[in-house]
């Protein structure tokens, strides 16, 4: 019977966390709240965090002031201490701190998107809005060794032997009011200067972009400015 009642008893936190990760409603709101306020590396005044949020690496994202975080989102953040090769590429003029994703204020990360942050850090400046289904990794597997890629066979996933895996990281900087629409990915390495618009389903990789322009394409490239009248 002891043992029956120390078994339930464990379920209590596991079921508190459920409730405060799904609740909907005003109460929900409130719980979510007061549970990340003392979790996060920062909870900013007004920020709205919708049921269904994933927290990776808590101690190490930073939510500014009025910011919503809306349903299914998942944020990956902390660092990396596998021996798994990695392949780094720099950003010199990212301003954010490795393995931190830093969120400013004002800013929308809607339903289902993804961010991955994880050793590398991911800054996303005021004013932005990161469209449902878009994903930022500054940190994820790759496909092939730098160290010896014809010899070194590679597995593309976690579920392997580390030295079965290589990853590839780099830091990501959104720059003030930048939008990001549906479905877009951003990879390792990308800074978007700011008031850019970066289109649906678009794939910004490793390249030079003008600030204040469509971004758009497979791979990415700066187009027309953003404040030009359409025809």
């Amino acid at each position: 019977m002891l043992s029956r009642i120390r078994k339930i008893a464990s379920l209590f936190p596991e079921l508190w966390r459920m409730v405060v990760f799904y609740l909907p409603g005003a109460i929900g709101y409130d719980l979510r709240r007061r549970y990340w306020k003392t979790r996060l590396r920062h909870l900013g005044e007004g920020v709205i965090i919708e049921p269904g949020v994933l927290f990776q690496g808590p101690e190490h994202i930073w939510i500014g002031d009025h910011t919503w975080i809306d349903r299914g989102v998942i944020l990956l953040a902390g660092i990396d201490t596998s021996g798994r090769e990695k392949i780094v590429l720099e950003n010199p003029r990212f301003e954010g701190e490795p393995g931190v994703i830093h969120i400013g204020e004002f800013v929308h990360i809607a339903p289902h998107c993804i961010i991955s942050g994880i050793s590398a850090g991911v800054y996303i400046s005021d004013r932005c809005n990161v469209a449902a289904g878009s994903k930022i990794y500054a940190f994820s597997h790759h496909y092939q060794s730098r160290k010896d890629p014809r010899n070194r066979e590679i597995y593309f996933g976690p579920m392997v032997a580390e030295d079965e895996q290589c990853l590839i990281l780099g830091p990501v900087q959104l720059g003030r009011n930048t939008g990001v629409a549906l479905n877009a990915v951003i990879l390792p390495g990308v800074f978007i200067p700011e008031d850019c618009f970066v289109s649906i389903g678009s794939v910004v990789s490793r390249r030079e972009y003008r600030g204040n322009t469509i971004i758009g394409g497979n791979p990415a490239e700066s187009g027309r400015n953003r404040y030009t009248v359409d025809e």
